[in-house]
């Protein structure tokens, strides 16, 4: 072979443009530690055990779930944010962890100090009567409440509820008072508005059951639409509000976590959420599906944050 031929050769090999191996993906160590802010046996732990089961085999890890309930939950998204990126603790998400963290000043800011990794659903709410307590429902209580300004009581989760601040909000907008009554529980509350000791109960629609047993009925749901468990309840967009409201929760991840161990994460929860279990689990629960990928998720943290702060000086919150 000439020298003229192998240099040409030589040259046409240099020219071609070498192959680029994939990025390989990240598989977690060990086991995967998923806390979720809430008591053991509750409605959000049951649905978040059976997302960590669905994701399992995708992630080809054990995910294991550990609660962590206490102030709103601050004590997770605390030990999350101090977390090492190294994709093996992620966090349970609610909607109202965001307003805590502004009342209370936390040290870090939600989303800027975590890694949003998915949204994945969001539970119903509405508020109920004792049966037969206002024939007129939403409108009958709107009108003995400014009968007698500051008699009627409502009933909430707690100060600084989701169900506390919407009611807040809706009767600030008709201009009338209300006593609001802080319970530990929903549960709690609904027993108390049965017992006659409240006049209202605003929470998570499992408070339904109080509907179902014929104790109760329904004021207003803050679906977008009507429950299909519960037909005859309007939702506030009916009574001519522009409001919807659900608690939405999500997954994220502690600060500066790669974008290659996020994508491992988000694509196994994702799976999960496909899952025949773990829609079910949603079902059961009255909760909705509410995905919003990571870009999307981060977005909606981001305003949502926004309209906490609006909310908390409109309302003059307190911790």
């Amino acid at each position: 072979m000439s020298g003229l031929v192998r240099r040409a050769l030589l040259l046409g090999a240099l020219a071609v443009p070498a192959v680029r191996r994939p990025a390989r993906a990240w598989t977690p160590a060990g086991p995967v530690r998923l806390l979720v802010p809430f008591a053991a046996g509750g409605t959000n732990d049951v649905v978040m055990r059976a997302l960590a089961d669905a994701a399992e085999p995708t992630l080809g890890q054990e995910i294991e779930v550990e609660n962590k309930p206490g102030r709103a939950g601050m004590r997770a998204i605390t030990a999350l944010v101090s977390a090492p990126p190294d994709g093996r603790l992620v966090a349970q998400l609610p909607a109202a962890a965001l307003r805590t963290a502004l009342l209370e000043q936390m040290p870090f800011e939600i989303p800027g100090d975590t890694t949003p990794l998915l949204g994945v659903a969001g539970a119903a709410y509405g508020a109920i009567a004792k049966a037969g307590r206002f024939p007129d429902g939403w409108a009958g209580f709107l009108k003995e409440a400014r009968e007698k300004p500051g008699v009627l009581s409502y009933g909430s989760p707690g100060v600084n509820s989701t169900a506390h601040l919407t009611m807040a909000r809706l009767l600030l907008r008709e201009r009338v008072q209300a006593v609001h009554v802080p319970f530990r529980g929903a549960l709690h509350g609904a027993r108390a508005l049965a017992a006659g000791d409240v006049d209202v109960m605003a929470g998570p629609v499992r408070i339904g059951t109080l509907v179902d047993e014929g104790e109760a009925t329904w004021l207003h749901v803050w679906s977008a639409e009507r429950l299909p468990r519960w037909p005859e309840a309007p939702t506030l967009r009916e009574l001519g509000y522009r409001l919807t409201v659900t608690a939405p929760f999500g997954i994220v991840g502690p600060p500066r976590l790669p974008d290659p161990i996020a994508e491992t994460l988000r694509n196994a929860f994702r799976a999960g959420m496909r899952d025949e279990a773990f829609r079910a689990a949603l079902a059961r629960n009255d909760m909705t599906e509410d995905y919003r990928d990571a870009a999307a998720y981060g977005a909606f943290l981001t305003e949502s944050t926004r309209m906490e702060e609006m909310l908390i000086g409109r309302l003059g919150l307190q911790p």
